[in-house]
């Protein structure tokens, strides 16, 4: 995986992009800058409208924020790889959140960006992304390098507690069925209040449906998913997840 600026001296390419948003105004502000250097740039601000646009073969390179109506743009990139789309897509986002990226890059983008920075640095994740690198913000990588590994995924189990509670399960429900203790359950659930930064259940059960962590019934009703998984013989076609070293620690 490369961080570096595309090389200098070549000319640019120029791409059709479909870049998605459901922030009207902040869409379009950044298609103005995009079009001063790409073939075209359409709008949409929906998950729905960005996988009819991908599968109808009408752009080159996706640019998307995560959260969308109806579904969340993960929900909609883990389709488009299960469907053997392979384009390039770039997420920018206001979410520097290791669990966050780590999803995204699990669920086939190619690149990730923090919206608060620098314009160029959206040109260079695109430069490398369409040349089949992948690309993460130099500061967030940084930042995902010195986390501790449990804050970079959902375990199997956490996954499995907030499914539950999204399903309206009560706490004694969840820990009959999932065969484990209530204080672990409530465990699990205060380590997914932290993770998510949030203060409630309810909070909690719509921000992971809003990031696309877990399913959003009734658009992520497909037999044998699992968020942040690969249904066999459907693996994406997009470069292998970056490989993010275990922290050092001091001897």
């Amino acid at each position: 995986m490369k961080n570096t600026a595309p090389t200098r001296g070549k000319r640019a390419q120029r791409f059709r992009v479909l870049l998605a948003d459901e922030h009207r105004c902040v869409a379009e502000g950044l298609a103005g800058l995009l079009a001063k250097r790409m073939e075209s740039v359409r709008l949409v601000h929906d998950g729905e409208a960005l996988m009819q646009a991908v599968l109808g073969d009408e752009v080159d390179l996706v640019i998307t924020d995560i959260a969308m109506p109806p579904f969340s743009a993960l929900q909609a990139l883990r389709r488009l790889r299960r469907q053997g789309s392979a384009i390039p897509v770039v997420v920018l986002s206001t979410h520097a959140e290791p669990l966050i990226v780590r999803e995204a890059m699990r669920a086939g983008a190619n690149g990730y960006v923090l919206k608060q920075s620098p314009s160029e640095e959206l040109f260079t994740a695109i430069a490398e992304v369409t040349s089949g690198n992948q690309f993460i913000s130099p500061n967030l990588m940084a930042s995902l390098l010195q986390a501790p590994e449990a804050v970079h995924r959902l375990t199997r189990r956490q996954r499995d507690v907030i499914e539950c509670m999204a399903r309206g399960r009560r706490t004694s429900e969840i820990a009959l069925e999932l065969g484990i203790s209530v204080r672990t359950v409530e465990s699990h659930r205060q380590a997914l209040l932290e993770l998510l930064g949030v203060h409630s259940g309810v909070a909690l059960i719509r921000e992971a449906e809003r990031l696309g962590l877990i399913p959003l019934a009734p658009y992520e009703a497909v037999a044998g998913e699992q968020v942040g998984e690969i249904l066999p013989g459907a693996e994406p076609k997009t470069p292998p997840v970056p490989t993010i070293p275990p922290r050092r620690t001091q001897p």
